[in-house]
């Protein structure tokens, strides 16, 4: 008869995965030695997890939950710019600065065939897409404009990470970074009409023209 699950025990494992994987980085880490690194066996990781690769997913489900809630908004693009460069301190100097070593590797190993990291980086991915979207609509950007920008901001950060962790010369990243948010994340932008104005027609903007004289064709997709 199988044990029963001890979910205090479990989580404990969790965080000591946490700890020795920010360390020693993720794929070239066996279940023999993370579970001798954690002070505990590879058969007691088996017997929670079923796999290296499932005990690595529930750390980062762990990690997603605590570090990725749903977005503060804020309403003016100085409040935004601050939050840009507060939060980037935090993921290269501060309190996410392990999880992200950790969430770096994990992308790159969903790059492979059949990966099993795959649905849970697709997933992550657009959570950080629609939370930056939204940042971004809160200042009065418009929706098509913010997705554009939160899809390619999300790209360069990803890249800028992986440059601050193996760099000699961090300050440059910075550099970089501040530019990153001054010159794509607050560009200029033409505000969003009021949600209450229903979005004219070209020919509604114009005099109103007799039904019976119209020759028109009309438009694609109506």
């Amino acid at each position: 008869m199988a044990r029963p699950v001890d979910y205090a025990k479990r989580e404990q494992l969790v965080a000591q995965a946490t700890e020795v994987l920010a360390r020693t980085g993720v794929i070239d880490t066996s279940l023999r030695a993370l579970a001798a690194a954690m002070g505990t066996s590879a058969r007691m990781l088996v017997h929670y997890f079923g796999s290296k690769e499932n005990l690595i997913l529930a750390v980062m489900n762990g990690l997603q939950h605590q570090h990725v809630p749903e977005p503060l908004l804020y309403s003016t693009p100085e409040e935004l710019r601050q939050w840009c460069l507060d939060d980037w301190h935090e993921i290269t100097r501060g309190a996410q600065r392990s999880r992200l070593r950790i969430l770096e590797q994990v992308f790159g190993a969903a790059c492979g065939q059949d990966s099993p990291y795959a649905r849970y980086t697709a997933d992550t991915l657009a959570q950080l897409v629609r939370n930056a979207q939204l940042r971004m609509e809160a200042i009065g950007m418009p929706p098509p404009v913010a997705e554009t920008r939160a899809r390619l901001t999300l790209a360069a950060i990803q890249g800028l990470v992986i440059d601050y962790f193996t760099t000699d010369d961090p300050d440059r990243v910075d550099d970089t970074y501040r530019r990153l948010v001054d010159d794509l994340v607050l560009a200029p932008f033409e505000a969003a009409a009021p949600a209450s104005r229903q979005r004219r027609t070209p020919s509604a903007a114009k005099s109103p023209v007799k039904t019976t004289k119209s020759r028109a064709s009309p438009r694609p997709g109506g």
